[in-house]
């Protein structure tokens, strides 16, 4: 029985993916970004409950991050995120700092916490959830992009420091999913964007390539939830899962393109 942490596990690929291995048997750590989401977990979950513990952690506070001490985990699984969009060329960097204070630093001070008992007990398994659109970025969607971008590089440099603790650092790299996030995510910038910037001949094109993306969702959550429980729970994890295969058949190609 494996002892796991998910943060941002509200709804979604998270939430799926911690149902899936709490029926395996493992125990789940299942918090949340706000209280009121716990009860409303904790009822979904209830047939686990012995195996379950579900709280309120804010992964931008330190308060709620020093909770992790007390917690003997084997795999964190870092899946809180935020989302904004709209053109680099106009938006309020304070949006872009709020992107990266939940999406990189944050996550890096809660996988900080979780490291030193993971290598006092010389084994343990840290897994980033990153995004096709970190290797694959889509303009107006680069607030979130570059968060999942940067990430990218934040698990190569961990996966490569961890080494003499043989502690595996894993990335996974979901597509588009229909879970509401990107629709969230893509509907920030109309927040402040508006016909009186500098793309006010453009904002029908840009909608266009909006519905575009969303109309490539995946409605089934199997596919990605599945590979979050492969990197849990694998005894050679891979560096990297990802899905849908379909979709990631692209990034090359796009990468080349762009």
């Amino acid at each position: 029985m494996l002892r796991i942490l998910f943060t941002g596990c509200r709804g979604g690929i998270g939430l799926q993916a911690a149902e899936k291995l709490l029926k395996a048997g493992h125990f789940v750590y299942v918090t949340v970004h706000e209280e009121e989401s716990v009860p409303e977990v904790k009822k979904i979950l209830e047939e686990y409950a012995e195996n379950c513990h579900v709280e309120k952690l804010d992964i931008t506070v330190s308060e709620d991050r020093n909770k992790i001490r007390e917690w003997d985990l084997d795999v964190l699984v870092n899946n809180a995120a935020i989302g904004d969009s709209g053109p680099l060329a106009e938006i309020d960097p304070d949006r872009l700092r709020k992107v990266f204070e939940t999406n990189v630093i944050s996550a890096i001070e809660v996988t900080q916490i979780a490291l030193q008992r993971m290598i006092k007990n010389k084994k343990g398994r840290i897994v980033f959830m990153g995004s096709m659109a970190g290797l694959l970025p889509t303009p107006f969607l680069a607030p979130y992009a570059m968060s999942k971008f940067t990430l990218e590089s934040v698990v190569f440099s961990l996966r490569t420091e961890l080494k003499p603790f043989s502690i595996p650092v894993v990335m996974i790299n979901p597509g588009s999913y229909k879970t509401g996030f990107n629709e969230k995510n893509i509907n920030r910038k109309y927040e402040w964007f508006n016909h009186d910037g500098i793309y006010k001949d453009h904002i029908s094109a840009i909608k266009k390539a909006e519905m575009q993306i969303l109309g490539l969702e995946v409605s089934d959550l199997n596919s990605i939830s599945d590979k979050v429980v492969e990197a849990v729970t694998d005894k050679h994890p891979k560096r990297r899962y990802e899905a849908p295969w379909w979709q990631w058949i692209f990034v090359p190609l796009g990468r080349r393109l762009m």
